[in-house]
């Protein structure tokens, strides 16, 4: 029995460094478990900060293209501004000339109304002519505006009658709100005489087939509002931002300028220019100003 002792203690000292060498085994393995955990997620980590990384790097490289050919694009607009300018120049004196021989030539054709028709064609196609000549010369010069007191009521019907000859070419109605109103406003004459033409011109061709249009002039609070509306087939939302962009046109013949101009001219004289349309029910064209103080009158 006293021999069987010392074998016992033994195998309990065996046993116990088993037991030690086990638990030390599983927390090893508890270890290399948790490392690995945490090496997973630092790997799961690096892909998605490396992915992350590429998409920037694409986005990048998208963005560079598109201001590559955006400065391309304004390359050629810079240089087809200098050439229309140059031919602009050229082209309005005569232009000038001829509106004014053909002015003459229709009141002397009033007793021949075959002649007085084919004169106002021929009226109609010259001043088609000088419009968009103005608008190409708008379009490329420094707009330095004056800030004087106009009656917006007076221009409004100064541009009517400049296109009176269109409005009844296009079998176009025109109704006018209270004229006797006077809506002043601190603007440029010479720079707000275009816009008005601009956007009556644009309503009447938005009637091809006749129509309505309608012209109001009036002070609301502190703004002079002048709104062109017309009977046409109105704008589409998602094209409301688009007709303001240069050279964007809906009409075969159409340069797409003259909104881009007008926009630009409204903006230097301190205004907003604005459209409101629901398509199939025509559009209206706002035209908001700084309107003039009563020591300003």
């Amino acid at each position: 029995m006293d021999a069987e002792i010392p074998q016992l203690l033994a195998g309990s000292e065996a046993v116990n460094r088993l037991r030690r060498a086990i638990a030390s085994f599983a927390a090893a393995t508890d270890r290399l478990e948790r490392e690995s955990g945490a090496l997973r997620d630092r790997v799961v980590r690096l892909a998605e900060e490396l992915e992350e990384k590429n998409r920037l790097l694409a986005a990048s490289l998208e963005r560079e293209r598109r201001l590559e050919a955006e400065a391309l694009r304004q390359s050629r607009l810079a240089a087809m501004g200098e050439m229309a300018a140059t031919l602009a120049h050229e082209v309005r004196n005569p232009l000038g000339a001829m509106e004014l021989f053909t002015g003459l030539l229709l009141q002397d054709l009033r007793d021949r109304p075959e002649a007085l028709a084919l004169a106002r064609q021929v009226a109609g196609g010259i001043a088609t002519l000088n419009h968009l000549v103005t608008n190409l010369l708008e379009f490329t010069r420094t707009q330095r505006p004056r800030a004087v007191v106009v009656d917006c009521q007076a221009l409004v019907g100064d541009a009517l009658l400049y296109a009176a000859d269109l409005c009844a070419t296009h079998r176009v109605d025109v109704t006018r709100g209270d004229v006797a109103a006077t809506a002043p406003a601190v603007a440029d004459p010479e720079l707000l005489r275009p816009v008005l033409l601009n956007l009556i011109r644009n309503a009447v061709q938005a009637m091809a087939d006749g129509g309505t249009l309608t012209v109001h002039a009036a002070i609301e609070g502190n703004v002079a509002r002048v709104t062109v509306a017309d009977t046409g087939p109105g704008i589409a939302p998602d094209a409301r931002e688009d007709i303001f962009r240069p050279f964007y046109t809906t009409r075969a013949q159409g340069t797409g300028l003259g909104l881009t101009v007008s926009r630009a001219l409204v903006s230097a004289m301190g205004g907003r220019l604005s459209v409101d349309s629901d398509p199939g029910r025509g559009a209206t064209f706002i035209v908001d100003l700084p309107a003039a103080r009563a020591e300003e009158i």
